[in-house]
């Protein structure tokens, strides 16, 4: 309590014991003093930049999400941030009432009593960091939508998750938690996000280019409107919908009568659906017969390429003959270190080529593919020049 009975004199007098020059100090004093109930405040201080403070200056919110055996995370709504723990050597003092530099300019000069409510040497610090969302897929894999008439049966009494439910679950804002559904092909179908099965998609895709032959329409301009409302399909106007936006891209047009939105079939997506259709659950596939009846397969008109199975599928160069696997990104650990170790239990060396399709998605934010690399995998070159990176550490 020695605070409140300091005079402005004698703080004054403590200045000038210190050497400062009073001329280059505010005229009024602040004097601070321990208060008596300090126990009785427990108060945990965060560490902000300026963006996250303008954030909530303009009336927005953070979110702590995360279960009990989580690192807890920060979301706001378009990003996610580590909250660490953060130990210092210098004292933090918290002040409801304390006042800035420039609050105190001018005046005759006076003391004010400030009084302390808490000491510590702690502090919580926000890093961004990527999105916890490896187990959106395990949640969705609980109860996959194979079409509205199977919904009561007994394969389908799975637990199903609306968005609130998934935000209060996933450790991710709500922006990158809708791109992620967007990735994993989830449908919003009677208010739950699902999962839809691999060979049910399929039967809507095929069906939709089925109309398109037999209503002479083109691929590249599948007039949206029209083909969700025709009286005779044989499946719901909301899974058509999802069908065309994920494996084709909205586009409007401008005809005599107005415009017109239409869909044009995206030749990439359709080919690496078909190419994951034949590679699914055939362990590994001769790699000519493979491009053969892949190419078979497609819509006439499109083209197959080995470019559209980047992070799909793998190719064993070194086998006679050459083959091919099935081997999805989205199969993978989201942990850094569990993945490189997967990635390299399945393939000892890798090029540039073909383990960027891997590792991408894992850097942060102004980090690089190379970067990644760099810690931890360890480049050399074969003897016919190729340069190729492997383990750095032993594998499990």
């Amino acid at each position: 309590m020695a605070g409140k009975s300091r005079t402005l004199q004698e703080a004054q007098a403590v200045a000038e014991q210190a050497k400062l020059d009073l001329t280059d100090l505010n005229s009024s004093v602040q004097s601070l003093y321990l208060s008596q109930d300090m126990g009785d405040h427990e108060v945990r201080l965060v560490e902000l930049d300026s963006s996250m403070v303008k954030h909530l200056e303009a009336g927005n919110s953070l979110m702590v999400r995360g279960d009990k055996a989580d690192m807890a995370v920060v979301c706001t709504d378009d990003s996610t941030f580590e909250l660490k723990s953060t130990q210092t050597t210098n004292s933090l003092l918290l002040l409801p009432d304390c006042r800035a530099p420039e609050q105190l300019v001018g005046g005759d000069g006076c003391l004010l009593h400030k009084e302390v409510y808490c000491i510590s040497h702690l502090y919580l610090e926000l890093k961004q960091c990527r999105p916890k969302l490896k187990k959106l897929q395990t949640l969705l894999q609980e109860n996959v939508f194979t079409g509205p008439e199977y919904e009561s049966d007994e394969k389908h009494t799975g637990k199903k998750y609306t968005t609130t439910d998934l935000l209060s679950l996933i450790q991710a804002s709500e922006k990158e938690l809708l791109q992620e559904l967007r990735k994993l092909h989830a449908v919003h179908y009677d208010g739950y996000w699902r999962l839809v099965d691999f060979d049910y998609m399929g039967n809507v895709l095929q069906y939709i280019m089925d109309t398109v032959d037999c209503q002479s329409w083109s691929y590249d301009q599948i007039p949206t409107d029209k083909l969700l409302s025709m009286e005779d399909n044989v499946y719901p106007r909301v899974v058509l919908q999802h069908c065309l936006d994920c494996y084709g891209d909205r586009k409007t047009m401008e005809l005599d009568g107005g415009s017109e939105e239409v869909h044009v079939l995206s030749e990439d997506k359709v080919c690496r659906y078909f190419a994951e259709y034949l590679l699914k659950g055939v362990g590994k596939f001769n790699l000519a017969e493979f491009l053969q009846t892949w190419k078979e397969s497609v819509p006439v008109g499109m083209t197959t390429d080995l470019q559209q199975l980047e992070g799909v599928a793998l190719i064993d160069k070194k086998s006679h003959p050459q083959v091919i696997s099935h081997f999805p990104v989205t199969g993978l650990p989201e942990d850094a270190p569990d993945r490189f170790n997967r990635l390299f239990r399945t393939r000892e060396k890798w090029t540039l080529e073909d383990i960027t399709p891997y590792i991408r998605d894992l850097c942060e934010r102004k980090q690089t593919v190379g970067s990644l690399l760099t810690k931890f995998a360890r480049a050399s070159t074969l003897p016919d020049g190729t340069k190729v990176y492997n383990s750095r550490v032993p594998i499990k």
